[in-house]
């Protein structure tokens, strides 16, 4: 146990001192020698390192903004490197050149420094400013400090908020101001004025193609007097990626319902999957296009399809049909109905009581036949019928509260016999019960079966109707 804790402790000391290893092992300064240029010129910056680790490292300097700015030495050497000793300090001149900039204003130059050891690169911004060449305004040097409002991250299916701030350094008044916004992704110009040592908040918002693609853009903000730059800011703004869908038609019928679901991405090579909700009863009677299959997440049922867009959109659709169920119901309904309407209203169950056994075998018992009419009318002259198979024979004694049989027949041949009653009428929900005993000479071992008996009647002036009841079987 106190292994285990010493190790735990060394090990997060280790991650401590790493960190503050990695996070100071090379200092960066920056100096500007000449950092307000006019258009053509070249600003000049000098980038200092500090080798803090205890081994050789080389540094390579390098900017992310080529090929709007590009960045050298003179003489040019490439790629821009330092050499450095452990505890070793060493510097470069830089000469920024404004590849792509024609207009004034106050621009962030993004430049790393890659340490090669540690395979890290660290951000710096060397700030250039472009003056104008053109001649005074109203005696005034022409002075807007703009600033401008835009997210960083756009999702291109929601308006882009856009301010700007325009402060009038000097009493000059600005009666035909242009601010100009541009970029690959937005161009609009808006029209102004500007009063003498005024403050002023545009606002704008855009819009662009809710699928545009993931990527990068710099937005370029430029204010324009008598057509005339005078101030300019860049954002760097970044399209994020979505997904998502949403019900895009419904088309509801005679108990059929069709909803239809797009799915977009501004990603045309977006993989994962599309999921609409259902539940257990909708699954079994709906339907989809493509064939979805169905999954469960927490407790939820999905309906899930591997996304494949084209043009980065693509359809799916969900499809309820009740019509098959209404249709099973209105058939077990009819069924039912013909099964009432047309049941014979005798019914009779027949049953085993008093069972005797010998030797294990059984050696007498009471059949017990109880019949009832189930129907709405009287039913007359019933005739019921019961089969004794030739291995037993009927007893003698009738049980108490029987009706007594009007026959008992044999037949010599098969060895069987036949037990008959005569009923002269049921009313409806009366009942009658028949008994009698059956009797084995030599007791009978293991299963053995009665069977059926048959009743004849008349219902309501009818024909003729028979009805039976159900065969007995006795478990030794």
């Amino acid at each position: 146990m106190q292994l285990a804790k010493s190790l735990l402790i060394f090990g997060l000391v280790f991650l401590m001192i790493l960190s503050a290893v990695n996070a100071a092992s090379f200092d960066i300064t920056t100096e500007p020698v000449k950092d307000r240029i006019i258009v053509n010129e070249f600003a000049t910056y000098k980038i200092s390192v500090k080798n803090n680790l205890q081994v050789n490292d080389e540094y390579r300097i390098y900017t992310l903004d080529f090929p709007t700015w590009g960045m050298r030495t003179d003489p040019i050497v490439n790629p821009i490197t330092l050499e450095l000793a452990p505890g070793e300090e060493g510097s470069v001149e830089v000469l920024i050149d404004p590849l792509k900039i024609k207009d004034i204003g106050a621009y962030d130059v993004n430049v790393n420094v890659r340490s090669k050891v540690l395979d890290t690169a660290v951000p710096i911004q060397l700030k250039v400013t472009i003056l104008s060449t053109d001649p005074l305004m109203q005696g005034y040097v022409p002075t807007v400090i703009t600033s401008a409002g835009i997210p960083d991250k756009i999702d291109p299916r929601k308006e882009i908020p856009i301010k700007i701030v325009l402060n009038n350094q000097n009493r000059i008044n600005y009666s035909s101001m242009e601010i100009r916004i541009s970029g690959n992704l937005m161009q609009e110009t808006i029209a102004t004025t500007l009063d003498p040592k005024e403050e002023k908040t545009l606002e704008a918002k855009k819009t662009i193609d809710p699928l545009t693609a993931p990527q990068q853009d710099n937005v370029v903000i430029a204010v324009f007097a008598e057509g005339k730059p005078i101030s300019q800011v860049t954002k760097r703004i970044e399209v994020i990626e979505y997904k998502g869908e949403e019900l895009f038609e419904e088309k509801k019928g005679f108990l059929k319902t069709k909803n239809t679901y797009r799915f977009s991405s501004n990603n045309e090579d977006y993989k994962g999957a599309l999921k609409v909700k259902t539940t257990l009863i909708s699954s079994i009677f709906s339907s989809t296009e493509p064939n979805a299959r169905v999954v469960r997440e927490q407790g939820k049922m999905y309906y899930e399809w591997e996304v494949k867009l084209e043009n980065k959109e693509m359809y799916v659709a969900v499809t309820k049909n009740f019509v098959p169920l209404v249709i099973a119901l209105m058939l077990i309904i009819a069924v039912a109905v013909f099964y009432f309407a047309f049941r014979s209203p005798l019914t009779m169950i027949k049953e085993a009581n008093n069972i005797v056994k010998k030797e294990e075998g059984v050696s007498e018992l009471i059949v017990v036949l109880h019949i009832s009419n189930r129907g709405q009318s009287k039913i007359s002259e019933i005739d019921v019928s019961d089969y004794i198979p030739g291995l037993v024979g009927i007893g003698s004694d009738v049980p108490i509260g029987s009706l007594q049989p009007t026959k008992v027949l044999r037949h010599e041949k098969k060895g069987t016999t036949i037990v008959k009653w005569a009923i002269d009428k049921l009313d409806p929900s009366e009942e009658r019960v028949l008994s009698y005993k059956i009797e084995s000479r030599l007791p009978i071992l293991g299963s053995f079966s009665l069977p059926v008996a048959k009743a004849e009647f008349k219902a309501s002036g009818k024909k003729l109707q028979r009805s039976f009841s159900n065969r007995l079987m006795i478990d030794n």
